[in-house]
């Protein structure tokens, strides 16, 4: 598991407010409705945790991304891989703690900021979403942005970070969309859903974009 969250980032910048601006619009609760049961559905079974948790933290998921201009679906990649969906996750040695494994003494005043309780679920989303979004602003690109998100942004590789998170959001999905057997399935095999692009922007526009085709293909 990860433990990072890079310690060298700075404090809050106030280029997130600027970037959260172009995803103001909001996600109806009908258009999500069907996403969360099917999201809840998938990890409750691929990664065993139960429901009221993984609707707690998809909530947070959403809520984080809209305020950061970051793809929901790509923060729950991330989560899979740094906690498996564990907030109270915490890694031994290096002491970075929750969802999105936060360095606390290099962040406490994010996370201070957001209530103070780094294992608490909406905090730790919240302030991981503001350290990938500046790391995003500040290398260029998602993928750059993920690999400073590791702790290896002067590396010349993430050591397949980036893989694992681009494969976790197409199961992600895939089983948003519904075919939540098949995504488990996936998730088992260690594949990714070959179905869907592994490219990906990782915006919150992105995702509403995705959200409203995917709405109007059900009607």
């Amino acid at each position: 598991m990860t433990a990072v969250a890079a310690a060298g980032a700075a404090e809050p910048k106030g280029g997130s407010a600027a970037a959260s601006g172009a995803a103001s619009a909001q996600v109806s609760s009908e258009s999500t409705s069907d996403l969360k049961a099917n999201l809840i559905a998938y990890v409750s079974r691929a990664y065993q945790v139960p429901k009221e948790r993984i609707s707690q933290i998809i909530d947070a998921a959403i809520e984080a991304g809209r305020k950061n201009n970051l793809d929901p679906l790509l923060l729950l990649s991330i989560t899979a891989a740094e906690s498996t969906f564990n907030p109270l996750a915490k890694n031994r040695r290096s002491g970075a703690s929750g969802l999105m494994q936060i360095m606390p003494n290099a962040h406490s005043q994010r996370v201070e900021r957001h209530g103070g309780e780094i294992f608490d679920i909406h905090t730790n989303m919240q302030v991981g979403s503001e350290l990938l979004r500046d790391m995003i602003d500040d290398t260029g690109s998602l993928q750059r942005g993920l690999k400073s998100y590791v702790g290896v942004g002067a590396s010349s590789t993430d050591g397949s970070y980036g893989n694992k998170i681009t494969r976790e959001h197409s199961r992600l999905r895939l089983a948003a969309e519904g075919d939540v057997n098949q995504a488990v399935r996936l998730k088992r095999a260690k594949k990714p859903a070959e179905s869907i692009s592994e490219r990906i922007s990782g915006t919150f526009s992105e995702f509403k974009d995705w959200l409203s085709g995917s709405s109007s293909d059900n009607r």
